[in-house]
This record gives structure tokens, C-alpha cells and sequence, in this order.
């Protein structure tokens, strides 16, 4: 029996554990005590790792579509097959779906096959909308598609703002460094619609109307401007004129009506930021993304109160997925080449068609979501790196394409759909390298062999890329990681065997912080109002669609470890036909109870769910933290477009006692 150490693989917070392995197979699972991320620690997902490692739920054969069904066959059949089934579509015909749980080596290994082999440029991420969005504000505003500062930052800091996400539930690790800073005296306050538990162990909580995160984030920018004027414009950073500009149409005079919060107190939390010596802000980007704008109004907000870039100060956009900070910067995304090389970048296609030996595809494509979404875009064919949940929306479309190549290491009902499915090994069954949501690139060496017949992803994709004219040179994990300190900047240093000798692994670049004369404020879309929208007559009620633990209970990870899928499954088990929460008052008023139905409508479509009777929604309010059977087809799905814009989303309905 021996203990290895690895990275945990459920959210992006990085923590560090120790793996029992005792003849070929994980047999437990412990927190590493020294590792700088998790200090000891582990979440309730995390100190059940081992059960989704030991799962029977494999799929363990090489499986191709033959007379209407998947039918076990060689690795070999498999791979002919799906390369030339990929090879008869154009680059524009078929899309990538990449996994947010990819390592850096796969994640970057699909990229090329996408744009370097079957030269299609339609690649995106599975599961996330938000994350390119926040790393774009934060590279024009700092020059660098990445965090300021570091978790560890956090335990030091005076102020702390958590903004929407309910972090005790997404990244508890990160909540608790939250909690042992406030027990230390830091100020800690939240901006949230629903009195969340993040809310309730916080100082103060700005409970705001829903989708109005932005007008608060714009009133607090425009407090701490007209208490804190900078000495002169021309010393500010560049681009602060233009953000003065677009918050002169905001007055305070109808701010309360239109978020819920008077700005006496939006202007105190101001001050309590301005004077603090060390801050810290913290937001989502997965699952419970904030639109560009709210992003960018936090980073404007941080940087007015000259704590952007400051030592000791931290923007961190935590994600809610292991390596969805990683996947990104690999290029997996319509936009962007490796590296974040915004295109058209003709020097950075250029670097990429001499590495590859190849003509790049380095136009811009679209997202894989988009094409979906288009009955008119001509996509033909799919290929689905892992199942995640998002995917469930988007299932009668992908049904109708002429091809589906499927990789995953776990059963799930979405396999079904694929003509093709190859399986792949786990995290603990290949090296690869992980990027948290600090920039904290880490090594995760191999702790068992493979099960059944799976294969590393990097492999499967050179295996194809073979198949299609194409020798790349790479036999391992690291030679692929080799190739990315290459190509892409902020990864040089980050080879397997620097790693190695790196516990805890290293932040890129360096850890240093950004170029000051690089700071500036980024642009917004447009002048704010405080005037207060009115409820439609016909739908009073405002609907928020919940992300933090949404879909958590058809996670395809979380439904094999046994403990947390309990966890998250408890409302399931009082509101089996889901629910909607709705403050006592509206319930009294509607006459609804706990536990029983109630019909919500909207302008698209209606559902059925069970009330839930709590205080933790505000009046005029109701919140639905699950989708769950016909809930999906007959409101999720009129509604996808509303729900994508995460916790700004905000659908007008109305209530109905069944």
C-alpha cells in the first residue's frame, strides 16, 4: 500500500490530496497537510474522489454504431472509422467540444486536431460561457488572461467582497479561507439576491434585485469616485475618463427602487474598500458566470480603488470546473489560438503552421453552442470531449447530426447518441497538468494503469491525426506539455520535470504581478440608468435560474461518488418533482405551501415544480436550483438563452396555485 500525491479533480480551486493506491486501485483518499492551495483540507466532493475512481460505471471497449446500435470493437476499427467519418465534412461542418476537465496536454492536443488536422476552427468549451469573457476584461485591463493575486491572499486580507456565487457550495475551500479571514477581523461582504450561506457568514450583505449586479457594481464605482477623485486625470490609468463618462447617467435618486439597496449604504462598502490596506474581490466564472459588463465593472471598481495589481490584493474569478482556466488557455475557443493569441494574428498562425508542420485553420469559428442553436449553420458532425450536463439542453439537435464521436471515461445516457465512442483514462491514470483558478499550473503524475481498454485523450488524438496523413511526434504526456512551454508564453517553466520538483506546482508568470503602466480601465457597453424597470402586469414575479448547484444532480461526475451526489440530491428527496423557492409572504398572499405544487408560466413556456416556502429569496422573487424531468423541455429549454446569461439571468413569470 503506498499514498501518492495528485490533484483533486472537481472545481478549480486546485486542492492538493494523497491518493491510497494498493494493488492497482484507489483505495482512498486524504488531504495533503503541506499543499498550499488546500492546507490540509478537502470538500466533501474532494474526500470522495476515490468513489468515482472506482466505479464499475466505465466504458471500457472501443464501440461503433452497427445496425442501430453501439456494438464492442477494436481500437483499431474505432479509429478508422471515426477518422474517416471525420474526414468526409469540412473544417466548417464539424465542431469540438472541449472538456473543462481535459488536462493542458489534451485539452492542447484537441486544439491542433481541430484547427491543425480537420481544419475547423468551431471549437469551445462544454459547460461554460463566461470564463473567455472574464479573461478577456482582465486582459485588457492588466494586459495578462489571468487572476490578480492568489488564494492565498485571501487569509491576509482587510476587506473581502464576494460578488453572487454562493461560494460555500461551489468552491467551499476557497469559502472557508473566507471564514478563517473574517474570524481574524477582515471585512467581508457579499452582493447577492439570495441570502445564500456565503451571505449569511458574511459582515454585511447587499441584498440586491435580481439582474441588477451591475447597476450596484456601477453605484459603487461612482461612490468611491466622488469620495476618492483622483489627483489628476492624466495620472490615472489610461481609459478613466471614458469610465467616469459612462457613470454619469447614473443617479442615486432611483437606485433603491431599482436594485433593492439605498445608496447610503452601496457608498459605505465603497469607503470600507477604499480605505482598506489589503482587498480581496471574488466572483464566479463557470457555472455561475457574470456577464462582460458586471466583469468589467469589478475590475474598474478595484482598479479605481487603486488595488488592482497592488501587492497583497487579489481579483480572483474562481471557476467552478478543475481545469477550465487551463482548457482556455490551451485555445479552446472560436477566437483564439493557443495562448490566448486573439485572431486574426497572422505571426501567431504563422508560429503554429511551422510547429505543426501544417496549414492552421486560424480564422475565427464559432462556438459549438452557436452552431447548435443555428438550425441554418451547416454543422455536420460533433466531437464531445466528456458528458457534462449542458449538453442535455442541446440533445434532439445533436440527434439530428450525421455523425457524433464521443470520448469519456464514464457510462452515461449520452453515449447512446454517438456513432463512435472511444474511452479514455482518468486523471489518475495519465500524467497531466491542471490549471487552477489562481494560474497555479500543477502536476499530476500517474498513480495506477489504465482500466479495460481506455487510452490517455492526447493518444486518441494522435492516433487520428494519423490516420489523416498527420505523424506527431509525441510519446508521452510531457512531450506535449514540452510543445506548450513552446508556444505559449506564460507556460515557460512549466515542463513536466520543472513541475516535479515544484510541490504545489507554479503560477504563471511567476508569480509576479502585472505591468502597473499596463493597467487601464476597460471600456463598457454603454451609460447606466438607475431608473427602475416595471414589472410586467402579466408576470410580476421575477425567476432566477440557480447555477451554483445547478444540474449538480445529473453531474455525470457526481452521479458515480455516492456521498456528495447524497448531498446535493437532499432537496431532490423532499421536492421530487423539483422546485421553485418563494418567500413566505408570496406564499401567503397565493395561498401556497411547502412541498406542494405550483404552476410557474412565462411568456415561453410553464412547469410544475413543488413550492419551497423560504426566506432566502427576497419578496417578489422565486429561484429554481434544479431543472428535473419535464421542468427541461418545458421551460429550460424555451428559456436556454435567458439562463445562459448565468446569475444575471432574470425571466419574468407568474405564479399559480395548483
Amino acid at each position: 500500500m503506498s499514498y501518492q500525491t495528485g490533484i483533486c479533480n472537481f472545481c478549480g480551486t486546485g486542492c492538493g490530496h494523497m491518493l491510497q493506491v494498493e494493488e492497482g486501485t484507489i483505495r482512498g483518499v486524504f488531504p495533503s497537510s503541506s499543499h498550499p492551495v488546500g492546507r490540509g483540507r478537502l470538500c466533501s466532493r474532494g474526500w470522495h474522489i476515490h468513489e468515482l475512481l472506482n466505479t464499475e460505471e466505465r466504458i471500457p471497449r472501443p464501440l461503433v454504431r452497427k445496425g442501430g446500435g453501439l456494438t464492442p470493437v477494436s481500437w483499431d476499427e474505432a479509429l478508422d472509422e471515426a477518422a474517416a467519418r471525420l474526414g468526409a465534412f469540412s473544417g466548417e461542418e464539424i465542431g469540438f467540444w472541449a472538456s473543462p476537465r481535459s488536462s493542458n496536454e489534451d485539452a492542447y492536443a484537441l486544439v491542433r486536431l481541430a484547427r491543425g488536422v480537420f481544419r475547423s476552427a468551431n471549437i469551445s468549451v462544454l459547460s461554460d460561457v463566461w470564463y473567455p469573457t472574464t479573461a478577456e476584461v482582465l486582459r485588457e485591463g492588466t494586459g495578462r488572461p489571468g487572476a490578480l493575486g492568489s488564494i492565498a491572499d485571501i487569509r491576509k486580507a482587510d476587506f473581502i467582497f464576494v460578488v453572487g456565487t454562493d461560494l460555500t457550495r461551489q468552491n467551499p475551500i476557497i469559502a472557508s479561507d473566507v471564514h478563517f479571514a473574517a474570524r481574524g477581523g477582515a471585512d467581508v461582504v457579499t452582493l447577492s439576491t439570495r441570502l445564500t450561506q456565503m451571505a449569511k457568514l458574511s459582515g454585511t450583505h447587499l441584498q440586491n434585485k435580481p439582474g441588477t449586479k451591475n447597476i450596484v457594481m456601477a453605484a459603487m464605482a461612482k461612490a468611491l469616485l466622488e469620495d476618492h477623485p483622483p489627483d489628476s486625470a492624466s495620472g490615472a490609468p489610461a481609459g478613466f475618463d471614458g469610465f467616469r463618462k459612462s457613470l454619469e447617467g447614473l443617479e442615486s435618486a432611483g437606485l433603491e427602487a431599482r436594485t433593492g439597496l439605498p445608496f447610503d449604504k452601496i457608498r459605505d462598502v465603497a469607503r470600507r474598500l477604499a480605505s482598506a490596506r489589503r482587498a480581496v474581490i471574488i466572483f464566479s466564472t463557470g457555472i455561475t458566470g457574470l456577464t462582460r459588463e458586471t466583469t468589467a465593472l469589478i475590475f474598474n471598481l478595484f482598479l479605481a480603488a487603486g488595488k488592482a495589481g497592488r501587492e497583497g490584493c487579489a481579483i480572483l474569478p474562481v471557476t467552478g470546473v478543475s481545469n477550465l482556466a487551463g482548457v482556455n488557455d490551451m485555445g479552446a475557443a472560436p477566437d483564439v489560438l493557443p495562448g490566448w493569441r486573439r485572431l486574426p494574428d497572422e505571426a501567431a498562425a504563422s508560429s503554429f503552421a511551422r510547429s505543426w508542420g501544417k496549414d492552421v485553420n486560424a480564422g475565427r469559428g464559432r462556438s459549438v453552442e452557436s452552431l447548435l442553436a443555428d438550425a441554418s449553420s451547416g454543422l455536420k458532425a460533433l466531437v464531445v470531449v466528456d458528458h457534462d450536463p449542458e449538453i442535455e439542453l442541446l440533445a434532439g439537435r445533436i440527434k439530428s447530426l450525421e455523425f457524433v464521436l464521443y470520448l469519456g471515461a464514464y457510462a452515461n445516457p449520452f453515449k447512446e447518441t454517438a456513432h463512435v465512442v472511444l474511452p479514455t483514462t482518468t486523471y489518475a491514470e495519465t500524467d497531466g497538468t491542471y490549471t487552477n483558478t489562481e494560474r497555479r499550473i500543477q502536476l499530476n503524475r500517474r498513480k495506477i494503469e489504465p482500466r479495460f481498454e481506455a487510452r490517455p485523450p492526447w493518444r486518441i488524438y494522435a492516433d487520428l491525426a494519423a490516420r489523416r496523413g498527420q505523424a506527431w511526434p509525441y510519446r508521452s504526456a510531457a512531450d506535449v506539455q514540452e510543445e506548450i512551454t513552446r508556444m505559449i508564453p506564460e507556460y515557460h517553466g512549466a515542463a513536466h520535470p520543472a513541475l516535479e520538483s515544484r510541490f504545489g506546482g507554479w503560477q504563471w508568470p511567476g508569480g509576479s504581478g502585472p505591468d502597473q503602466s499596463r493597467l487601464r480601465f476597460v471600456p463598457l457597453n454603454g451609460a447606466f440608468s438607475a431608473a427602475a424597470e416595471p414589472a410586467p402586469a402579466e408576470f410580476p414575479f421575477r425567476l432566477m435560474a440557480g447555477r451554483s448547484y445547478f444540474y449538480w444532480h445529473l453531474n455525470n461526475i457526481m452521479k458515480n461518488t455516492f456521498i456528495p451526489r447524497r448531498e446535493y440530491n437532499a432537496l431532490l428527496l423532499l421536492y421530487p418533482r423539483g422546485l421553485v423557492e418563494v418567500h413566505p409572504d408570496d406564499a401567503a398572499a397565493l395561498g401556497l405551501r411547502d412541498k406542494r405544487p405550483v404552476r410557474v408560466v412565462s411568456a415561453r413556456g410553464s412547469m410544475t415544480p413543488l413550492a419551497r416556502v423560504s426566506e432566502e429569496v427576497p419578496p417578489g422573487t422565486v429561484y429554481a436550483p434544479y431543472f428535473v424531468g419535464s421542468m427541461i423541455p418545458d421551460f429550460l429549454v424555451p428559456h436556454a438563452d435567458a439562463v445562459e446569461y448565468g446569475e444575471d439571468a432574470v425571466i419574468p413569470v407568474r405564479l399559480e396555485k395548483v
